[in-house]
């Protein structure tokens, strides 16, 4: 299994596996616009690295979705015990 690194621009998205990204590399990708992205994964092919990252993000959209339903709950049980009140 190899690591792969993640680089993403306003329009563009790349996958590399990690070792073949040396400093000269890294200063192209940089030049073009590139930034890399945190997100490194282990995996067998840079499609599997890609469906680890998708899967990634959408596990964290999902925990954003719950957080904030979570949160609208409580602000509306807020603003009912508010009114009930007054």
């Amino acid at each position: 299994m190899k690591i792969y690194a993640f680089y993403y621009n306003e329009s563009d998205a790349r996958v590399f596996a990690k070792e073949s990204i040396n400093q000269e590399a890294a200063a192209l990708l940089k030049r073009k616009g590139y930034k890399k992205h945190h997100f490194e994964v282990e995996a067998l092919s840079a499609q599997e690295a890609i469906a680890k990252l998708k899967k990634n993000d959408d596990d964290y959209l999902n925990e954003l979705k719950d957080y904030s339903d979570d949160l609208l709950f409580v602000g509306l049980a807020g603003i009912a015990t508010f009114f009930k009140v007054f």
